[in-house]
Protein backbone atom coordinates (compact mmCIF):
# COMPACT_ATOMS: atom_id res chain seq x y z
CA UNK A 1 0.00 0.00 0.00
CA UNK A 2 2.71 2.51 0.86
CA UNK A 3 4.72 1.97 -2.17
CA UNK A 4 1.54 2.52 -4.41
CA UNK A 5 1.42 5.55 -2.30
CA UNK A 6 5.03 6.18 -3.36
CA UNK A 7 4.16 5.78 -7.01
CA UNK A 8 1.27 8.07 -7.39
CA UNK A 9 3.02 10.51 -4.94
CA UNK A 10 5.99 10.61 -8.40
CA UNK A 11 3.03 10.68 -10.61
CA UNK A 12 1.35 13.79 -9.24
CA UNK A 13 4.67 15.66 -8.62
CA UNK A 14 6.07 14.57 -11.91
CA UNK A 15 2.06 16.36 -13.84
CA UNK A 16 2.23 19.40 -11.75
CA UNK A 17 6.35 19.94 -12.64
CA UNK A 18 5.22 18.80 -16.43
CA UNK A 19 2.13 21.92 -15.72
CA UNK A 20 5.33 24.39 -16.07
CA UNK A 21 6.12 25.00 -19.81
CA UNK A 22 9.38 26.18 -21.26
CA UNK A 23 9.90 27.72 -25.01
CA UNK A 24 11.43 24.36 -25.71
CA UNK A 25 8.80 22.14 -23.92
CA UNK A 26 6.11 23.60 -25.66
CA UNK A 27 4.69 21.03 -28.60
CA UNK A 28 5.02 22.27 -32.10
CA UNK A 29 2.41 20.82 -33.67
CA UNK A 30 1.99 22.19 -37.02
CA UNK A 31 4.91 19.74 -37.93
CA UNK A 32 3.80 17.22 -36.25
CA UNK A 33 -0.09 16.99 -36.96
CA UNK A 34 -0.60 19.96 -39.18
CA UNK A 35 -2.55 22.03 -36.36
CA UNK A 36 -2.40 25.31 -35.57
CA UNK A 37 -2.88 24.70 -32.02
CA UNK A 38 -0.57 23.60 -29.23
CA UNK A 39 -2.86 22.45 -26.32
CA UNK A 40 -0.66 20.35 -24.21
CA UNK A 41 -2.72 20.95 -20.68
CA UNK A 42 -5.79 20.61 -23.29
CA UNK A 43 -7.46 23.47 -21.94
CA UNK A 44 -9.65 23.67 -24.87
CA UNK A 45 -12.43 21.25 -26.06
CA UNK A 46 -11.55 19.15 -29.33
CA UNK A 47 -14.60 20.51 -30.92
CA UNK A 48 -12.92 24.13 -30.03
CA UNK A 49 -9.50 22.73 -31.68
CA UNK A 50 -11.27 21.40 -34.63
CA UNK A 51 -13.29 24.55 -35.15
CA UNK A 52 -9.77 27.02 -34.73
CA UNK A 53 -7.89 24.77 -37.27
CA UNK A 54 -10.44 25.03 -39.84
CA UNK A 55 -10.58 28.53 -39.93
CA UNK A 56 -7.01 29.20 -39.75
CA UNK A 57 -6.13 26.51 -42.00
CA UNK A 58 -8.27 28.35 -44.65
CA UNK A 59 -6.83 32.31 -43.58
CA UNK A 60 -4.08 30.32 -44.31
CA UNK A 61 -4.86 29.38 -47.73
CA UNK A 62 -6.56 32.64 -49.15
CA UNK A 63 -3.87 35.12 -47.38
CA UNK A 64 -0.60 33.13 -47.01
CA UNK A 65 -0.94 34.78 -43.00
CA UNK A 66 0.09 32.14 -40.81
CA UNK A 67 -1.43 31.90 -36.87
CA UNK A 68 -0.56 29.67 -34.21
CA UNK A 69 -2.55 29.38 -30.89
CA UNK A 70 -0.54 28.19 -27.54
CA UNK A 71 -2.62 27.52 -24.48
CA UNK A 72 -0.38 26.70 -21.50
CA UNK A 73 -1.85 26.12 -18.20
CA UNK A 74 1.62 27.69 -16.90
CA UNK A 75 4.57 29.01 -17.78
CA UNK A 76 5.96 29.96 -14.27
CA UNK A 77 7.85 32.89 -13.85
CA UNK A 78 8.54 33.38 -17.06
CA UNK A 79 7.98 37.51 -18.57
CA UNK A 80 5.09 36.21 -21.24
CA UNK A 81 6.67 39.29 -23.76
CA UNK A 82 9.52 37.32 -23.50
CA UNK A 83 8.23 33.91 -23.87
CA UNK A 84 6.15 34.72 -26.65
CA UNK A 85 9.06 36.59 -28.67
CA UNK A 86 11.29 33.58 -28.31
CA UNK A 87 8.35 30.82 -29.25
CA UNK A 88 7.23 33.17 -32.16
CA UNK A 89 10.93 33.73 -33.77
CA UNK A 90 11.99 29.57 -32.64
CA UNK A 91 8.84 28.18 -34.78
CA UNK A 92 9.04 31.13 -37.32
CA UNK A 93 5.79 31.76 -37.61
CA UNK A 94 4.81 33.72 -40.98
CA UNK A 95 6.45 33.24 -44.16
CA UNK A 96 9.82 34.85 -44.06
CA UNK A 97 9.50 36.94 -47.20
CA UNK A 98 6.98 38.81 -45.28
CA UNK A 99 6.54 38.11 -41.79
CA UNK A 100 2.98 38.06 -41.83
CA UNK A 101 2.50 35.91 -38.52
CA UNK A 102 0.34 35.92 -35.08
CA UNK A 103 1.18 34.26 -31.94
CA UNK A 104 -1.64 33.80 -29.82
CA UNK A 105 -0.45 33.05 -26.07
CA UNK A 106 -2.56 32.12 -23.23
CA UNK A 107 -1.12 31.70 -19.56
CA UNK A 108 -3.57 30.41 -16.98
CA UNK A 109 -1.30 31.34 -14.57
CA UNK A 110 -0.48 34.51 -15.31
CA UNK A 111 -4.62 35.19 -16.31
CA UNK A 112 -3.08 36.66 -19.52
CA UNK A 113 -3.81 36.57 -23.34
CA UNK A 114 -0.61 37.96 -25.66
CA UNK A 115 -0.84 38.38 -28.90
CA UNK A 116 2.56 38.87 -30.75
CA UNK A 117 3.18 39.59 -34.24
CA UNK A 118 5.11 39.57 -37.16
CA UNK A 119 6.77 42.72 -38.84
CA UNK A 120 4.37 42.09 -41.85
CA UNK A 121 1.07 42.10 -39.83
CA UNK A 122 1.81 45.29 -37.52
CA UNK A 123 0.25 47.53 -40.02
CA UNK A 124 -2.80 45.05 -40.23
CA UNK A 125 -2.97 44.38 -36.54
CA UNK A 126 -1.14 47.35 -34.40
CA UNK A 127 -1.10 46.84 -30.73
CA UNK A 128 -3.86 49.37 -30.12
CA UNK A 129 -6.39 46.90 -32.25
CA UNK A 130 -4.68 44.05 -30.60
CA UNK A 131 -5.53 45.05 -27.35
CA UNK A 132 -8.86 46.13 -28.31
CA UNK A 133 -9.98 42.70 -29.78
CA UNK A 134 -8.37 41.12 -26.20
CA UNK A 135 -10.28 43.86 -23.96
CA UNK A 136 -14.15 43.08 -25.98
CA UNK A 137 -14.08 39.79 -27.26
CA UNK A 138 -11.95 37.79 -24.83
CA UNK A 139 -11.09 38.68 -21.41
CA UNK A 140 -14.76 39.43 -21.04
CA UNK A 141 -15.34 36.00 -21.65
CA UNK A 142 -12.10 34.63 -19.88
CA UNK A 143 -13.71 35.88 -16.53
CA UNK A 144 -16.44 34.39 -16.49
CA UNK A 145 -14.09 30.87 -17.14
CA UNK A 146 -15.44 30.13 -21.07
CA UNK A 147 -12.11 29.67 -22.22
CA UNK A 148 -13.70 28.21 -25.08
CA UNK A 149 -15.93 30.95 -26.01
CA UNK A 150 -12.83 33.88 -25.93
CA UNK A 151 -10.98 32.13 -28.03
CA UNK A 152 -13.34 31.53 -30.98
CA UNK A 153 -14.35 35.08 -30.45
CA UNK A 154 -10.87 36.46 -30.86
CA UNK A 155 -9.82 34.33 -33.58
CA UNK A 156 -12.97 34.98 -35.21
CA UNK A 157 -12.27 38.95 -34.94
CA UNK A 158 -8.92 38.71 -36.17
CA UNK A 159 -9.21 36.39 -39.15
CA UNK A 160 -11.95 39.05 -40.24
CA UNK A 161 -9.32 41.96 -39.67
CA UNK A 162 -6.72 39.63 -41.64
CA UNK A 163 -8.87 38.98 -44.79
CA UNK A 164 -10.69 43.14 -45.09
CA UNK A 165 -7.72 44.97 -42.93
CA UNK A 166 -10.94 48.09 -43.44
CA UNK A 167 -13.46 45.55 -40.80
CA UNK A 168 -11.21 46.59 -38.43
CA UNK A 169 -13.05 50.00 -38.07
CA UNK A 170 -16.25 48.07 -37.50
CA UNK A 171 -14.23 45.76 -35.03
CA UNK A 172 -12.87 48.02 -33.47
CA UNK A 173 -14.90 50.11 -31.72
CA UNK A 174 -14.59 53.94 -30.87
CA UNK A 175 -13.10 54.65 -27.68
CA UNK A 176 -16.22 54.80 -25.47
CA UNK A 177 -17.18 51.57 -25.99
CA UNK A 178 -13.69 50.16 -24.99
CA UNK A 179 -13.51 48.45 -21.78
CA UNK A 180 -11.23 49.98 -19.84
CA UNK A 181 -8.53 48.20 -17.78
CA UNK A 182 -8.64 49.42 -14.28
CA UNK A 183 -5.98 47.27 -13.15
CA UNK A 184 -3.78 49.40 -15.61
CA UNK A 185 -5.57 52.56 -14.07
CA UNK A 186 -4.30 51.81 -10.95
CA UNK A 187 -0.59 50.97 -11.60
CA UNK A 188 -0.65 54.12 -13.34
CA UNK A 189 -2.40 56.00 -11.30
CA UNK A 190 0.24 54.59 -7.70
CA UNK A 191 3.51 54.87 -10.20
CA UNK A 192 2.91 58.43 -11.26
CA UNK A 193 0.83 60.05 -8.52
CA UNK A 194 3.51 58.31 -6.38
CA UNK A 195 6.24 59.91 -7.68
CA UNK A 196 4.63 63.45 -7.82
CA UNK A 197 3.92 62.98 -4.27
CA UNK A 198 7.09 61.99 -3.27
CA UNK A 199 8.81 65.09 -5.22
CA UNK A 200 6.24 67.69 -3.57
CA UNK A 201 6.93 66.41 0.14
CA UNK A 202 10.13 66.54 -0.73
CA UNK A 203 10.32 70.62 -1.45
CA UNK A 204 8.24 70.97 0.83
CA UNK A 205 10.21 69.26 3.93
CA UNK A 206 13.01 71.01 2.38
CA UNK A 207 12.35 74.33 2.63
CA UNK A 208 10.02 74.06 5.75
CA UNK A 209 6.87 74.21 4.64
CA UNK A 210 5.27 72.00 7.36
CA UNK A 211 3.55 73.27 9.81
CA UNK A 212 5.45 70.26 12.28
CA UNK A 213 9.12 71.37 10.22
CA UNK A 214 12.24 71.79 12.09
CA UNK A 215 13.00 75.83 11.28
CA UNK A 216 9.40 76.23 10.20
CA UNK A 217 10.34 79.72 12.07
CA UNK A 218 11.21 80.89 8.70
CA UNK A 219 7.51 79.85 8.17
CA UNK A 220 6.11 83.26 8.89
CA UNK A 221 2.54 82.29 8.08
CA UNK A 222 2.18 78.81 9.53
CA UNK A 223 -1.42 79.30 9.69
CA UNK A 224 -1.39 78.08 5.94
CA UNK A 225 0.32 74.78 6.61
CA UNK A 226 -0.47 71.33 7.47
CA UNK A 227 1.57 68.84 9.96
CA UNK A 228 3.46 66.26 7.91
CA UNK A 229 0.89 63.52 8.81
CA UNK A 230 -2.25 65.46 7.67
CA UNK A 231 -0.50 66.51 4.28
CA UNK A 232 0.18 62.31 3.56
CA UNK A 233 -3.16 61.53 4.81
CA UNK A 234 -4.89 64.51 2.94
CA UNK A 235 -2.93 63.96 -0.27
CA UNK A 236 -1.84 60.32 -0.23
CA UNK A 237 -3.85 58.20 1.65
CA UNK A 238 -7.23 59.19 0.84
CA UNK A 239 -6.79 59.53 -2.69
CA UNK A 240 -5.27 55.90 -2.85
CA UNK A 241 -8.28 54.53 -0.61
CA UNK A 242 -10.96 56.23 -3.17
CA UNK A 243 -9.18 54.72 -6.44
CA UNK A 244 -8.88 51.06 -4.70
CA UNK A 245 -12.90 51.23 -3.81
CA UNK A 246 -13.85 51.64 -7.38
CA UNK A 247 -11.39 48.45 -7.77
CA UNK A 248 -14.57 46.55 -6.37
CA UNK A 249 -16.80 47.42 -9.25
CA UNK A 250 -17.50 44.90 -11.95
CA UNK A 251 -17.49 47.67 -14.85
CA UNK A 252 -13.67 48.30 -15.65
CA UNK A 253 -14.97 50.85 -18.02
CA UNK A 254 -17.55 52.56 -15.61
CA UNK A 255 -15.33 52.36 -12.36
CA UNK A 256 -12.40 54.36 -14.12
CA UNK A 257 -14.84 57.40 -14.83
CA UNK A 258 -16.17 57.16 -11.50
CA UNK A 259 -12.64 57.18 -9.90
CA UNK A 260 -11.84 60.76 -11.83
CA UNK A 261 -15.01 62.22 -11.01
CA UNK A 262 -14.93 61.25 -7.30
CA UNK A 263 -10.81 62.01 -7.16
CA UNK A 264 -11.92 65.78 -8.64
CA UNK A 265 -14.63 66.18 -6.49
CA UNK A 266 -12.39 65.01 -3.14
CA UNK A 267 -9.26 66.91 -4.25
CA UNK A 268 -12.19 70.36 -4.18
CA UNK A 269 -12.28 70.37 -0.08
CA UNK A 270 -8.73 70.34 0.75
CA UNK A 271 -8.39 73.39 -2.11
CA UNK A 272 -11.21 74.93 -0.43
CA UNK A 273 -9.80 73.88 3.10
CA UNK A 274 -6.82 76.18 1.84
CA UNK A 275 -9.35 79.22 1.21
CA UNK A 276 -10.46 79.23 4.32
CA UNK A 277 -7.07 78.97 6.60
CA UNK A 278 -6.02 81.80 3.89
CA UNK A 279 -8.84 84.03 5.38
CA UNK A 280 -7.73 82.27 8.84
CA UNK A 281 -4.39 84.02 8.59
CA UNK A 282 -5.17 87.44 6.76
CA UNK A 283 -8.28 88.22 9.37
CA UNK A 284 -6.43 89.52 11.77
CA UNK A 285 -3.84 91.18 10.14
CA UNK A 286 -7.18 93.38 8.19
CA UNK A 287 -8.23 93.88 11.91
CA UNK A 288 -4.77 95.30 12.65
CA UNK A 289 -4.65 97.27 9.37
CA UNK A 290 -1.51 95.96 8.18
CA UNK A 291 -2.25 95.66 4.64
CA UNK A 292 1.27 95.09 2.91
CA UNK A 293 1.86 91.80 4.97
CA UNK A 294 -1.65 90.99 3.66
CA UNK A 295 -0.49 91.98 0.05
CA UNK A 296 2.76 89.75 0.41
CA UNK A 297 0.85 86.84 1.90
CA UNK A 298 -2.04 86.76 -1.15
CA UNK A 299 0.88 87.64 -3.83
CA UNK A 300 3.02 84.76 -2.59
CA UNK A 301 0.22 82.39 -3.74
CA UNK A 302 0.01 83.29 -7.40
CA UNK A 303 1.37 80.76 -9.05
CA UNK A 304 -0.16 77.87 -6.63
CA UNK A 305 -3.88 79.12 -7.54
CA UNK A 306 -2.87 79.22 -11.26
CA UNK A 307 -1.63 75.63 -11.37
CA UNK A 308 -4.71 74.77 -9.48
CA UNK A 309 -6.67 76.85 -11.84
CA UNK A 310 -5.33 74.75 -14.85
CA UNK A 311 -5.79 71.19 -13.19
CA UNK A 312 -9.46 71.97 -11.71
CA UNK A 313 -10.45 75.21 -13.56
CA UNK A 314 -14.32 74.52 -12.27
CA UNK A 315 -14.19 76.59 -10.18
CA UNK A 316 -10.59 77.66 -9.71
CA UNK A 317 -9.78 79.15 -12.87
CA UNK A 318 -12.21 81.81 -12.18
CA UNK A 319 -11.03 82.16 -8.43
CA UNK A 320 -7.47 82.70 -9.93
CA UNK A 321 -8.58 85.91 -11.82
CA UNK A 322 -10.10 86.54 -8.28
CA UNK A 323 -6.88 85.94 -6.34
CA UNK A 324 -5.31 88.98 -8.73
CA UNK A 325 -7.86 90.91 -8.31
CA UNK A 326 -7.70 90.82 -4.33
CA UNK A 327 -3.73 91.44 -4.46
CA UNK A 328 -4.48 94.61 -6.13
CA UNK A 329 -7.45 95.49 -4.29
CA UNK A 330 -5.89 95.17 -0.49
CA UNK A 331 -2.30 96.84 -2.19
CA UNK A 332 -4.23 99.99 -2.97
CA UNK A 333 -6.58 99.78 0.26
CA UNK A 334 -7.11 103.16 1.53
CA UNK A 335 -5.06 103.63 4.76
CA UNK A 336 -5.08 105.78 7.55
CA UNK A 337 -1.76 107.69 8.49
CA UNK A 338 -0.05 106.11 11.68
CA UNK A 339 0.95 109.85 13.12
CA UNK A 340 -2.10 111.89 13.20
CA UNK A 341 -4.61 108.93 11.58
CA UNK A 342 -6.43 111.10 9.05
CA UNK A 343 -6.59 109.54 5.30
CA UNK A 344 -3.42 108.81 2.98
CA UNK A 345 -3.19 108.69 -0.49
CA UNK A 346 -1.11 106.70 -2.62
CA UNK A 347 1.26 108.36 -4.98
CA UNK A 348 1.71 107.80 -8.94
CA UNK A 349 4.73 106.43 -9.97
CA UNK A 350 5.93 109.53 -11.23
CA UNK A 351 5.10 111.22 -8.30
CA UNK A 352 6.84 109.08 -5.71
CA UNK A 353 10.19 109.66 -6.96
CA UNK A 354 10.62 112.82 -5.20
CA UNK A 355 10.45 109.95 -2.23
CA UNK A 356 12.78 107.69 -3.22
CA UNK A 357 16.21 107.33 -3.09
CA UNK A 358 18.65 106.75 -5.67
CA UNK A 359 19.05 103.03 -5.53
CA UNK A 360 15.04 102.41 -4.87
CA UNK A 361 14.82 104.62 -8.49
CA UNK A 362 17.01 102.36 -9.94
CA UNK A 363 15.05 99.28 -9.17
CA UNK A 364 12.01 100.33 -10.26
CA UNK A 365 13.98 101.34 -13.55
CA UNK A 366 15.30 97.35 -13.84
CA UNK A 367 11.51 95.93 -12.77
CA UNK A 368 13.59 94.29 -9.72
CA UNK A 369 10.73 96.07 -7.13
CA UNK A 370 8.60 98.59 -7.22
CA UNK A 371 7.69 100.99 -4.75
CA UNK A 372 4.28 102.31 -3.43
CA UNK A 373 4.66 106.18 -1.53
CA UNK A 374 1.55 106.83 0.55
CA UNK A 375 1.66 110.21 1.93
CA UNK A 376 -0.94 111.62 4.34
CA UNK A 377 -3.11 114.21 2.95
CA UNK A 378 -2.87 116.64 7.07
CA UNK A 379 0.45 116.18 8.65
CA UNK A 380 1.99 115.10 5.11
CA UNK A 381 4.02 112.02 6.72
CA UNK A 382 4.95 109.41 4.39
CA UNK A 383 4.82 105.77 4.44
CA UNK A 384 6.92 103.44 1.87
CA UNK A 385 6.25 99.62 0.47
CA UNK A 386 8.56 97.67 -0.83
CA UNK A 387 7.03 94.43 -3.22
CA UNK A 388 9.99 92.79 -4.66
CA UNK A 389 9.59 91.35 -8.34
CA UNK A 390 9.82 87.97 -7.48
CA UNK A 391 10.64 87.23 -11.74
CA UNK A 392 13.25 89.54 -11.70
CA UNK A 393 17.13 88.65 -12.63
CA UNK A 394 18.15 90.61 -10.15
CA UNK A 395 19.77 89.83 -6.63
CA UNK A 396 21.06 92.21 -4.10
CA UNK A 397 24.09 93.49 -4.47
CA UNK A 398 26.83 92.31 -1.85
CA UNK A 399 27.81 95.92 -1.96
CA UNK A 400 25.29 98.81 -2.01
CA UNK A 401 22.37 95.76 -0.84
CA UNK A 402 20.62 97.43 -4.35
CA UNK A 403 18.51 94.82 -6.63
CA UNK A 404 20.67 95.36 -9.82
CA UNK A 405 23.31 92.87 -9.22
CA UNK A 406 23.16 90.52 -12.06
CA UNK A 407 25.48 88.33 -14.44
CA UNK A 408 27.08 90.42 -16.68
CA UNK A 409 29.44 87.26 -18.22
CA UNK A 410 30.62 84.14 -18.65
CA UNK A 411 33.51 81.80 -20.56
CA UNK A 412 34.38 78.75 -20.28
CA UNK A 413 38.30 78.83 -18.77
CA UNK A 414 38.84 74.39 -19.33
CA UNK A 415 36.11 72.68 -21.33
CA UNK A 416 34.98 69.55 -19.81
CA UNK A 417 35.41 66.16 -21.52
CA UNK A 418 34.62 62.17 -20.90
CA UNK A 419 37.45 61.69 -18.32
CA UNK A 420 37.56 65.10 -16.52
CA UNK A 421 35.01 68.11 -14.97
CA UNK A 422 35.88 71.95 -16.29
CA UNK A 423 35.72 75.17 -15.28
CA UNK A 424 33.92 78.16 -16.24
CA UNK A 425 34.21 82.11 -14.95
CA UNK A 426 31.32 83.90 -14.10
CA UNK A 427 31.68 88.20 -13.79
CA UNK A 428 28.44 89.58 -11.79
CA UNK A 429 28.25 93.38 -11.64
CA UNK A 430 25.95 95.81 -10.35
CA UNK A 431 23.83 98.19 -12.58
CA UNK A 432 23.94 100.93 -9.64
CA UNK A 433 27.16 101.17 -7.49
CA UNK A 434 29.22 99.49 -10.73
CA UNK A 435 30.01 96.86 -8.03
CA UNK A 436 32.03 93.72 -9.98
CA UNK A 437 32.46 90.43 -8.64
CA UNK A 438 34.59 87.35 -10.29
CA UNK A 439 33.65 83.32 -9.31
CA UNK A 440 34.40 80.13 -10.59
CA UNK A 441 32.51 77.53 -11.12
CA UNK A 442 32.49 73.11 -12.17
CA UNK A 443 31.28 72.30 -15.67
CA UNK A 444 30.38 68.71 -15.27
CA UNK A 445 31.93 66.11 -16.85
CA UNK A 446 30.65 65.18 -20.04
CA UNK A 447 29.43 61.82 -20.45
CA UNK A 448 28.77 58.62 -22.99
CA UNK A 449 24.78 58.06 -25.04
CA UNK A 450 25.34 54.25 -25.03
CA UNK A 451 22.35 52.74 -27.39
CA UNK A 452 21.25 49.50 -27.12
CA UNK A 453 19.00 47.86 -29.57
CA UNK A 454 15.80 45.99 -27.77
CA UNK A 455 14.94 44.00 -30.85
CA UNK A 456 15.46 40.05 -30.39
CA UNK A 457 17.52 38.33 -32.80
CA UNK A 458 15.42 35.94 -35.43
CA UNK A 459 15.68 32.57 -35.67
CA UNK A 460 13.21 30.01 -37.70
CA UNK A 461 13.13 26.62 -37.67
CA UNK A 462 11.83 25.69 -41.22
CA UNK A 463 9.14 22.80 -41.00
CA UNK A 464 5.49 23.78 -41.85
CA UNK A 465 6.02 27.73 -40.01
CA UNK A 466 7.13 29.84 -42.62
CA UNK A 467 10.12 31.09 -40.83
CA UNK A 468 8.89 33.95 -40.14
CA UNK A 469 10.14 36.64 -37.35
CA UNK A 470 8.61 39.71 -35.05
CA UNK A 471 10.54 42.17 -33.61
CA UNK A 472 8.01 42.19 -30.70
CA UNK A 473 4.96 43.84 -32.18
CA UNK A 474 1.70 43.40 -30.53
CA UNK A 475 -0.10 43.56 -26.77
CA UNK A 476 -0.82 41.96 -23.45
CA UNK A 477 -4.43 42.09 -21.44
CA UNK A 478 -4.62 40.35 -17.64
CA UNK A 479 -8.02 39.72 -15.93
Amino acid sequence: MRFLTLILFLLSAEVLCAQIHTVETVPNNKITNGSYVSDPDNLLRFETVAAIDRQLGLLEDSTTAQVSVVMLDSIGGADIFTFAQELFNQWGIGRSTNDNGLLILYAGDQRTIRFHTGDGLEAVLPDAVCKQIQRTYMVPRFKEGDVDAGMLAGIDAIVKIIQDPASAGDIVASDSTEEANYTGFMMAFFIFYGIFLGIVYFIKASNFKFRDSRGRSADTHPGLSLTKRAWLITFGLVPSIIVGLFALMENDSEAMGLAIIALYLYFLFPLVWRLVRLQNVIKPLLQKKEYFEVTEIIKDGRLYWFFVGLVFPLPFFIYFFIHLYRTRYYRNYPRDCNACHSRMEKLSEKADDEFLPESAQMEEKLRSGNYDVWKCTSCNAVEMWFYKNSWSKYEACPKCKTLAFYTKSSRTLRSASYTSSGEGERTKACKFCHHTAVSTYSIPMLTRSESSSSSFSSSSSGGSWGGGSSSGGGASSSW
